[in-house]
């Protein structure tokens, strides 16, 4: 029993310091993202925090295999390396006790990424999903704008200027608004533009439709095809444009969608690569620890980060098999029946010849000592 504490304190220890790590490193870069995505004004500021919030169980049900399968490469090497693992073998820690003790530990981590994939992650990007494209995006139109900056619709026919804002965003001074008409409105060859221009702005949310709107002020609108001189001037006191949200497909995203749903609709290539995609991380976790128990065996004094960079490869490799082997299902290039589990099975076959090969490698260092 204290045997087995000490062996799952060490791998906890690791797990918990090799995720966290993973965890600020993937977070950065989300960060850095979605700072882009602000400053672009795809996003209000007031998102950043909760949009982060959101990313946090994804990564974690990302991160966490990956940190089960360095903590015990780690922490079993470490003991490898300093003796402590030949002399427990030598006394009666078998090798079918250290894989059973390190199975128990992976069931709880597996547990974890399942609850995480099949229930969390799915309720959390729906509700990403709605804040970014509905009421909580749109809140506040003029949160996304920047001040003193040029910026693009997402459709690419709407240009808007504001040269300040109001401590509290909702009201904008000296406004440029350059509208593109449709093509249809237009004659062939020729798309005319309406530009405006106003001393205040403001957004606006109708009651009735829903629709968003953009109301300028005290301005001038100018409507006419750029390079002639047949355009119109027309003053005016209140201005109201439509803005459009952000184009998006109008079924629900796959990873939003409930579990229960994905399943009963798994003969769907979508839906069936994003359920294997889900059942995936938790079955990961199982077979990269029990990879990395054999990987870990490491001759004493040899170094205990001998096998680290032959063991990340194949996780890279493994990794990328993942994501390829989902795409393929989703574009109905690999077969339902087939799909992630093929990845699976092929680590499985080196996770077995490992296994031998360990198996062997323990026999001879245990007649040597004796």
């Amino acid at each position: 029993m204290i045997i087995s504490r000490y062996l799952l304190k060490e791998v906890c220890i690791t797990l918990l310091v090799v995720t966290f790590v993973l965890l600020l490193v993937f977070l950065s870069q989300e960060l850095v993202r979605y700072l882009n995505y602000i400053a672009a004004g795809k996003l209000a500021v007031n998102m950043l925090l909760r949009l982060l919030g959101f990313e946090i169980p994804y990564l974690l049900a990302l991160l966490l295999p990956l940190g089960m399968y360095l903590g015990v490469l780690l922490a079993y090497g470490r003991l490898y390396a300093n003796s402590e693992m030949i002399v427990l073998h030598a006394c009666g820690f078998s090798q079918r006790r250290l894989l059973g003790l390190t199975t128990l530990f992976a069931i709880g981590v597996a547990m974890v990424v399942f609850i995480l994939m099949v229930w969390v992650n799915p309720w959390i990007a729906a509700q990403r999903e709605h804040m970014v494209n509905q009421d909580v995006a749109y809140e506040h139109l003029l949160q996304t704008l920047m001040p003193g900056r040029f910026q693009v619709s997402y459709d690419g026919h709407r240009v808007v200027y504001v040269e300040q804002l109001s401590t509290d965003h909702k009201r904008a001074q000296n406004i440029f608004l350059a509208e593109e008409k449709r093509q249809d409105t237009a004659k062939s060859g020729e798309t005319p533009w309406v530009v405006v221009y106003a001393n205040q702005g403001y957004a606006m949310k109708e009651q009735e439709t829903g629709g968003r709107f953009f109301v300028a002020s005290q301005g001038h609108r100018y409507e006419g095809v750029p390079g002639q001189n047949n355009y119109k001037i027309i003053q005016f006191n209140k201005y109201a444009v439509r803005l459009p949200m952000e184009t998006r497909p109008p079924h629900q995203q796959e990873e939003a969608i409930p579990t229960m749903t994905l399943w009963r609709g798994y003969h769907q290539p979508n839906y069936a690569a994003e359920l294997q995609w889900r059942l995936s991380l938790p079955l990961s976790v199982f077979l990269l620890v029990w990879l990395a128990v054999p990987l870990s065996c490491v001759k004493p004094r040899q170094g205990k980060y001998l096998l680290l960079l032959p063991a990340v490869l194949i996780y890279i490799i493994y990794a990328n098999l993942l994501f390829v082997s989902r795409h393929w299902v989703e574009q109905k290039l690999l077969p339902i029946t087939i799909g992630m589990w093929g990845t699976h099975g092929v680590l499985f076959l080196i996770m077995i010849v490992s296994m031998f090969l360990f198996s062997k490698r323990s026999i001879r260092t245990l007649l040597h000592l004796s």
